[in-house]
C-alpha cells in the first residue's frame, strides 16, 4: 500500500504599502537546507513481532524526530517516528522471526534528514502466529466454536472458510477480537459434517497457515415462547405494577423497545411495603426439558445502563419436579417462620437444589462506570446482549433469571426480553 502526498503550494501575494518606513516581508520563509547529524549508539531489544530501538540523538538544535523506515511484508512498508524527547522508537508488524534490516533518520524542523543508519533486529515471534497457535476450534450449536488467546490485546481477525457449490475454499465469515472474551461462535451451519478452515490476520496483513477440521454441528432453534409461562414461584421476587402495561409474561411476548408496553419489571412497587433487594430471581416455566446453548437478553429501550439495566446476571436452572413443588403456591417452608409475604421482610432464599447454568456480565463499549454513557452504548445496549451457556450444560424445564448486580443504584432489574435458543430433548 502507498501513500500519496499532495503538497499545495500557497499563492503569494505582494502588497505594495505608500507611506513611511521600510516594506514588511511578505511570503514564506525560506528554509535551510542542511541535514542534522545522524543518531549515534544504536542498540535493539526484541519484541514480538518488531524490537524498540535505542540510540543517542544528534546535538543540533533544530533536530526535531527520528524516523524509522523499514518492509514490514513485500507489499507493506512503513514509517515510524519518535519525537524529540524520547530516545527510542517501536517498529513492528514484521511476519516472522527472521532478521529485518532498519533503517533510522534523524529528521529537523525543516525536514532535513541525516544520513542513513541501518540497524539489524530480530523480532520474537509475531502475535498472530501466536493467537494462532492458541487457536481451538470445536463444533457447536449451528456451527463453530473458537476459542484463542491474545495476552498482547493486538487486533485479529479470524476468517472461517467453507466450500462452496463449485468446490471452492472459500471466506465464509469474519470475526474480529472484541479484547474481552477472547472466543466467538460461527453460526448458520446445518447440522451435517462439514469441512471448515480458520486462518488468523494481523492489521499488517500478515496471514497465518490454516487450520482445517471436519465438524459436524448440533441442531438448534429459538425455543417457542409460545410454551412459556411464568412460574410464579415462592421465592420469586414479589411484583407490583408500576405501570399497567408492565407483567413478567411481557419479558417473552417476541416485542422490544415500547417501554411500559413490553417491558419486564422485577421489583416491588416503591411505594409498597415490600422491601427492594439484590439479589432477586424471577423463575420461567419453558414447558418442556429443553438443551440450551445460548440465550440474548435485551434491555429496555435506553435503560440498558440505568433504570435497572442489569449489569451481573445469573442463570439457573433444574428439570427436578419436587423444587417447584416445594416453593409452589405457598409450599416453600421459610427458615425462622420468617414468612417476607407476612412480614414483608423480603430476602434471598430458595436456591438449594438448583443448579448454575452460567453467570454473565453486560458491557459497555466506552467503559464508563455507572450510569455514564458515551455516544453509541445506549446504541449497543439496545442491540441486545447475547451469552453462551458453557459446553454440557445439563438439559433443564425451569430458568431462574437471577439479577445479582444492576448498572445503577436502584434495587430492581428490567428487560424488555428474554429469548432463549437450543433444543427441545424430547
Amino acid at each position: 500500500m502507498k501513500t500519496y502526498l499532495t503538497l499545495i503550494y500557497p499563492l503569494l501575494i505582494s502588497i505594495v504599502v505608500i507611506g513611511c518606513g521600510e516594506e514588511e516581508p511578505i511570503g514564506q520563509t525560506p528554509t535551510e537546507s542542511y541535514p542534522p547529524e545522524p543518531i549515534s549508539n544504536v542498540t535493539s531489544k526484541s519484541i514480538p513481532g518488531g524490537a524498540n530501538i535505542s540510540y543517542t540523538p544528534p546535538t543540533n538544535t533544530d533536530f526535531s524526530h527520528v524516523e524509522a523506515v523499514y518492509k514490514v511484508n513485500d507489499q507493506l512498508s512503513r514509517v515510524a517516528k519518535s519525537s524529540k524527547f524520547t530516545q527510542s522508537i517501536t517498529v513492528d508488524g514484521f511476519p516472522n522471526t527472521n532478521p529485518q534490516k532498519v533503517t533510522l533518520y534523524a529528521v529537523d524542523y525543516n525536514g532535513n534528514k541525516s544520513t542513513p543508519v541501518e540497524t539489524e533486529i530480530m523480532p520474537l515471534t509475531p502475535p498472530y502466529i501466536n493467537v494462532f497457535e492458541s487457536l481451538r476450534v470445536r463444533a457447536d450449536f449451528a456451527g463453530i466454536f473458537l476459542e484463542w488467546e491474545n495476552e498482547l490485546n493486538k487486533f485479529m481477525g479470524f476468517t472461517v472458510l467453507k466450500y462452496d457449490e463449485f468446490g471452492d475454499f472459500i471466506p465464509y465469515e469474519v470475526i474480529y477480537d472484541d479484547f474481552t472474551t477472547f472466543n466467538a461462535n460461527s453460526r448458520g451451519l446445518e447440522p451435517i459434517e462439514t469441512e471448515l478452515g480458520v486462518f488468523v490476520r494481523d492489521e499488517y496483513g500478515n496471514v497465518s497457515d490454516t487450520l482445517v477440521g471436519l465438524y459436524t454441528p448440533l441442531f438448534e432453534i429459538e425455543l417457542d415462547k409460545s410454551d412459556w409461562k411464568v412460574a410464579n414461584l415462592d421465592t420469586d421476587v414479589p411484583f407490583s405494577t408500576r405501570n399497567s402495561g408492565v407483567s413478567y409474561e411481557k419479558g417473552f411476548d417476541g416485542i422490544t423497545f415500547q417501554r411500559f408496553n413490553t417491558g419486564y419489571v422485577s421489583q416491588q412497587n416503591a411505594s409498597s411495603s415490600y422491601k427492594l433487594y439484590l439479589p432477586h430471581h424471577l423463575t420461567y416455566d419453558l414447558g418442556e426439558t429443553n438443551l440450551l446453548s445460548r440465550f440474548i437478553y435485551t434491555p429496555i429501550d435506553n435503560w440498558s445502563y440505568k433504570q435497572g439495566g442489569i449489569k451481573v446476571l445469573e442463570v439457573w436452572g433444574t428439570n427436578d419436579q419436587s423444587l417447584i413443588d416445594r416453593e409452589f403456591n405457598g409450599a416453600y417452608v421459610w427458615p425462622d417462620g420468617d414468612d417476607p409475604n407476612v412480614t414483608n421482610n423480603w430476602r434471598e432464599e430458595g436456591m438449594d437444589g438448583w443448579t448454575l447454568l452460567g453467570t454473565f456480565e453486560t458491557t459497555k463499549p466506552s467503559g464508563l462506570p455507572g450510569t455514564q454513557v458515551a455516544a453509541g452504548d445506549n446504541e449497543f445496549g439496545e442491540l441486545g446482549f447475547e451469552f453462551n451457556f458453557p459446553p454440557n450444560t445439563p438439559p433443564v424445564r425451569w430458568v431462574r433469571w437471577r439479577s445479582k448486580e444492576v448498572w445503577d443504584n436502584t434495587l430492581y432489574s428490567a428487560w424488555a426480553e428474554m429469548t432463549l435458543f437450543g433444543a427441545p430433548t424430547d
